[in-house]
């Protein structure tokens, strides 16, 4: 005997609201906002070649965990772009923490702007905390990196970069709206962010070789 399956109920339709967190959501990833912020510091540093740099830290350090999740997603073992079951979280963080240890290797070795090389030591300490938190609780990522990158602006170009903090509440909204994260997590991560970013870019970056 087959039993037939009772037909679901429309969703309902999405409002502005719904669509604007949405993309706020993917405009604040750290994987597009890396990419001028990168830039930005390679310029500062080092000009044009400085830029090449950056665009070279980047191909390694976002280009592989974004095509891990791309292909995750593919073959089924990532659910979407925003790894939004937390038990998705620890090996894609692994990902990242291995290419975050080869970008920091490369750019050590070949003497590259050491802004660019305190970056991929941050990825790389950040990578290390959001792995042992993410094991057992759904830190908000998104956070981590916004605070985190406001915090490195403010280091490299002074109290006139705080402007970049205003940023939090729009995302930490995002993320609530979507039903990503609750208050504690999405507040937490602005902390960490903020707080390993200072102690790794603006206090042991400076002192790298």
């Amino acid at each position: 005997m087959t039993i037939e399956a009772s037909p679901q109920a429309p969703s309902a339709p999405r409002s502005w609201q719904d669509h604007l967190a949405r993309w706020v959501s993917v405009f604040f990833d750290s994987s597009v906002l890396s990419l001028p912020i990168f830039a930005a510091f390679g310029w500062r540093e080092a000009g044009l070649a400085g830029v090449g740099w950056a665009l070279l830290s980047l191909l390694i350090m976002t280009g592989i965990p974004l095509g891990y999740i791309l292909l995750g997603m593919r073959r089924g073992w990532v659910s979407d772009l925003e790894l939004s079951h937390r038990e998705e979280r620890p090996r894609f963080i692994l990902v990242s923490l291995s290419s975050d240890l080869l970008a920091l290797a490369l750019l050590l070795l070949a003497g590259a702007p050491r802004l660019l090389s305190a970056m991929a030591l941050t990825y790389l300490g950040l990578g290390v905390t959001m792995f042992s938190i993410s094991t057992y609780w759904k830190i908000s990522l998104h956070m981590v990196g916004v605070s985190g990158f406001a915090t490195a602006l403010v280091i490299v170009y002074g109290p006139a970069a705080a402007w970049a903090y205003l940023s939090l509440p729009l995302v930490a909204w995002a993320r609530l709206r979507r039903r990503k994260h609750n208050g504690l997590q999405l507040i937490a991560g602005a902390l960490a962010g903020a707080a390993i970013t200072a102690l790794l870019f603006g206090w042991v970056g400076p002192r790298l070789p």
